[in-house]
């Protein structure tokens, strides 16, 4: 099996008897087909490191300079969440329900060629609002859309694609056809980072392997941060200047980081990844914040997405 591009090579099998984990498996029994496909996918999973992705997880929640933990949005109690928490949770379950997908003047021809899922869709009354819509961008063309659906329909099927050919065929021309779409289109810009680093090194924890995700939702430059770009200094053991973590689009302070998982994929080994890369990503921000600004920080948007499972317009840049 040919592993990704953005996972480390496991270590030698004498040193990974002696210092590795144990592979944790998270499924029920399945078929042998099933579990054929979920093997290979546990052994990509545990390409990462020595330490399974559970152990990952657990390394990151035990911190005690700053622990990192994943909650579902109604964990807390009520009032327990952050405003802005409230306010991103609420807006993800509008784009859920059917809000935030399209809006058309020509419905009927529309929606005749979709399929009877996505057809369904349209019945809810606030899915036509057309002023409302507009007021976010452009509504995609259908053709597009069912293109894209249809690539991941195929990819659903039988032995799957290849992360990589996911990312390249669906997610990709997803991102892009809703930033295209979007009215922060020229502010915005889609990078893939699935071959990045963390940089300087500092800034990962030493007890977690590297990990970086897929793709960055970054802001294009404008006067403002050209500006500010001319007194930034480089860090500490990192050879040039950048925004971000990373020296992959250094000029461009990321927004949006974005993991994804092909349907044969775990789900929880996309956890410890998008959480290693955003801890390296907050600290680099929190040095560029300084110790002069107080107050607490905004809620940041993090995205994983696996296969074509999801409605066709996953992802909205709002």
């Amino acid at each position: 099996m040919q592993a990704d591009s953005d996972q480390t090579p496991r270590p030698p099998k004498r040193r990974r008897d002696l210092d590795g984990a144990p592979q944790l498996v998270l499924s029920p029994t399945k078929s042998d087909s099933s579990a054929a496909a979920s093997e290979a996918s546990e052994v990509e999973s545990h390409q990462s490191g020595r330490l399974s992705p559970v152990k990952q997880l657990l390394i990151l929640e035990d911190s005690e300079e700053h622990p990192v933990l994943f909650c579902n949005f109604d964990d807390g109690e009520d009032g327990g969440e952050p405003e802005d928490v409230t306010a991103m949770r609420k807006a993800i379950q509008r784009f859920a329900d059917g809000i935030g997908i399209m809006g058309y003047d020509n419905l009927g021809a529309i929606v005749s060629p979709l399929p009877p899922v996505d057809r369904m869709r349209f019945q809810y009354p606030w899915a036509n609002e057309v002023k409302h819509r507009c007021a976010f961008g452009s509504m995609p063309s259908t053709a597009q859309v069912l293109g894209i659906v249809e690539i991941a329909r195929k990819f659903d099927h039988g032995p799957g694609a290849s992360e990589d050919m996911w990312n390249a065929k669906v997610q990709l021309p997803l991102l892009e056809l809703a930033r295209d779409t979007s009215k922060h289109q020229r502010t915005l810009d889609i990078h893939d980072v699935k071959t990045a680093r963390i940089e300087p090194a500092s800034l990962a924890r030493s007890k977690l392997p590297g990990r970086v995700v897929d793709f960055v939702v970054a802001l294009n430059q404008d006067p403002a941060t050209q500006q500010a770009w001319r007194r930034l200094s480089p860090l500490p053991g990192a050879p040039i200047k950048s925004w971000n973590h990373t020296m992959r689009a250094r000029h461009n302070p990321i927004a949006i980081n974005i993991e994804t998982k092909s349907p044969m994929k775990s789900w929880t080994d996309g956890k410890p990844q998008i959480a290693i890369w955003t801890d390296a990503w907050l600290k680099r921000l929190a040095l560029i914040r300084g110790t002069t600004t107080s107050g607490p920080w905004p809620a940041l948007p993090l995205l994983i997405g696996q296969g074509g499972g999801g409605p066709p317009l996953a992802y909205g840049l709002g």
